[in-house]
């Protein structure tokens, strides 16, 4: 992999559109605008209300280096002033990396959890210039305070970032260079002081108590908020039996349930899908390519549902249901049974049409490019 070199008119052409875009966006009085995510990948979508951003990855083309979500977390990191709190599973996003390192070294306390398989891999590719890249080397170097999450109990596999204990970093996105350049991913940004503290509570758990996956008993600290007038809820598996609440926005559903899933195996919940299908409710998704005929892609392409295969060569890494354009389920959350009784996860419920919305464009763009199974691939019986 080569980090791509683009004409210095190519470059201007850019900045102008972005500019322009910035200027349609500073001019909008708050109305939520969405940039050209080939222009600017990873632009705010929604500042819907003022404690939330939402920011979509564009993995075309891939290894667009200077061009992804770190641009936007890295300059809160590089403002934290007492505490940075981390977890990732994979691990090896060397601007982020980095970024804690100088943290920590100017006095700011920076703990990280970390799954010890994923997030001690070497990177070796143009972000790190050619040279091998092992992230837990580099925060142990520069005395970031770290724990393995290990595996006996379920995968450590949330992904969350708490700077200052005012600001949260929340989604499908891991602080990986895959993630960051060449995966769908979809992260938010959060200001609530409620919610973080949610977040705040199981981070504690993690990281302090060492309870992981199948240990792990807290749950979220406020499930069910209201902020700003939008209704919000949270929840972390496994404590909160996160698959049932899944099962039943699905079973809830009135028009419409668009989904875009990395790994989907869970039987009752392609149940919901089908049975609300037959129901008259439009329900349509993407599922990962890679393995996705062994999970529920067959159940639901044989009961007719217009489900596809992405079309990303690398991973499209979304865990998201739209209900009703109305309320966006999304987190680290992958429809499986390990996520939801033996993996570290959490998940988001934002009852808004808004947010609705541009997880609604993000679904079109990743199904515009998918596939749809080929029926010589599928054994219906």
């Amino acid at each position: 992999m080569h980090d791509p070199t683009v004409s210095s008119r190519k470059i201007l052409i850019l900045a102008t559109i972005a500019l322009i875009t910035l200027l349609v966006v500073g001019c909008s009085s708050g109305t939520a605008v969405t940039p050209p995510l080939s222009v600017s990948p990873s632009a705010s979508i929604g500042e819907l209300p003022g404690w939330l951003a939402i920011y979509f990855t564009n993995p075309n083309p891939p290894d667009n280096l200077g061009h992804g979500l770190d641009q936007n977390v890295q300059p809160v990191i590089d403002s934290a002033t007492k505490t940075i709190d981390v977890t990732s599973f994979d691990l090896n996003l060397p601007s982020l990396v980095n970024a804690l390192v100088n943290a920590s070294n100017r006095g700011v306390k920076v703990r990280v959890a970390y799954d010890g398989t994923n997030g001690s891999q070497d990177l070796e590719n143009a972000a790190s210039n050619n040279q091998p890249f092992n992230a837990i080397k580099v925060l142990t170097a520069g005395k970031v305070s770290l724990v393995d999450g290990g595996r006996s109990n379920g995968l450590m596999h949330d992904k969350m970032i708490i700077i200052d204990s005012q600001t949260l970093f929340m989604g499908s996105w891991n602080l990986s260079y895959n993630d960051t350049y060449r995966n769908n991913n979809n992260l938010l940004k959060i200001t609530d002081a409620k919610l973080i503290a949610n977040y705040q509570a199981k981070f504690n758990e993690l990281f302090v108590d060492k309870h992981f996956g199948t240990h792990a008993v807290v749950k979220a600290l406020n499930p069910s908020l209201t902020i700003d007038g939008m209704a919000v809820e949270n929840y972390f598996s496994p404590p909160d039996r996160v698959m049932d609440k899944l099962v039943q926005y699905v079973q809830g559903a009135k028009k419409s349930i668009h989904f875009i899933i990395f790994t989907y195996t869970d039987a009752d919940l392609a149940a919901a899908m089908i049975a609300s299908s037959k129901a008259g409710v439009e329900v349509q998704g993407v599922i990962e390519n890679r393995g996705a005929s062994q999970g529920a892609l067959g159940s639901l392409f044989c009961a007719k549902l217009p489900v596809k295969t992405d079309g990303n060569k690398y991973t499209m890494h979304h865990k998201v249901i739209i209900i009703d354009g109305q309320t966006v389920i999304t987190g680290s959350f992958n429809f499986t049974k390990s996520a939801d009784t033996a993996n570290d996860d959490n998940l988001l419920v934002l009852h808004s049409p808004g947010v609705a919305s541009f997880y609604e464009q993000e679904y079109q763009r990743v199904s515009g490019i998918g596939h749809v199974p080929a029926t010589a691939d599928i054994a219906c019986k």
